[in-house]
């Protein structure tokens, strides 16, 4: 995580060089993320079918995080750290079976207003998987857990958002540069109705909605005059 904070604040100080309006601002909102189907191998108990498959239902997930806003007139730069939490869920013949998912990610995005206030974006994201979780999976002789996914992912995001003085609203889409693997799971069928499965490969993509307000904002201007009075000297000269 202090490598994360790192490379974030890193970035963020990289891109106020020759920023005309810079804003420091917290973001929060929802999002729908979607999953791939399970294949139930030898079917379940209810339906008696050699092979039965599940579809994910989407469940409202939640976020939240900081960013930085670095204008250069209509152009802007958005460095972003945002907490994701998402779930789904499979509706299994006894019961029912929630996938919870979370990530630290780090999108960059570049976008440009076409027309006051609206504006459109696309930038790439780093995604450092946090926790994830497929309730009644067991380890078996047949499985060693899971759902297991890759620790650290890349995305691309494209949007558009609008503003009202320091309020505003984000429309996202975010799609998974990579597809996952097929993996095999154990879920215990005497509470699911299911066994043996097997999470089909999918490309994670995240549908978000989330307002923003920036806490600060001023000109590039007052930043550098900020900083550089932070090293200059006091002086007690009459000029």
């Amino acid at each position: 995580m202090r490598q994360v904070l790192i490379l974030f604040f890193s970035l963020v100080l990289g891109t106020f060089t020759n920023a005309q309006e810079f804003a420091l601002g917290v973001k929060a909102g929802i999002n729908y993320y979607s999953i791939g189907d399970i294949n139930s191998i030898g079917g379940s108990i209810e339906a008696g079918k050699p092979d039965e498959l599940f579809s994910p239902n989407k469940e409202i997930g939640t976020q939240f995080g900081i960013y930085v806003n670095v204008e250069f007139g209509k152009l802007f730069i958005r460095p972003e750290l945002n907490y994701v939490s998402s779930k789904n869920n499979y509706a299994f013949p006894i019961s029912t079976s929630v996938w919870k998912y979370s990530k630290i990610e780090i999108p960059i995005i570049i976008g440009y207003q076409i027309v006051k206030p609206i504006s459109i974006y696309a930038g790439p994201s780093l995604n450092i998987l946090s926790n994830i979780n497929l309730d009644g999976v067991q380890v078996t002789s047949y499985s060693d857990g899971g759902p297991d996914l890759e620790k650290t992912t890349f995305s691309l995001n494209f949007g558009i958002m609008g503003r009202y003085g320091r309020f505003g609203l984000d429309l996202r889409y975010e799609y998974g540069l990579a597809e996952t693997e097929e993996e095999r799971l154990d879920i215990v069928k005497s509470k699911y109705g299911v066994n043996l499965v097997d999470l089909k490969p999918y490309r994670p993509n995240i549908l978000s909605l989330s307002i923003f307000y920036d806490i600060v904002r001023t000109n590039g201007g007052d930043f550098d005059g900020l900083f550089s009075n932070l090293f200059r000297k006091k002086c007690y000269c009459p000029y």
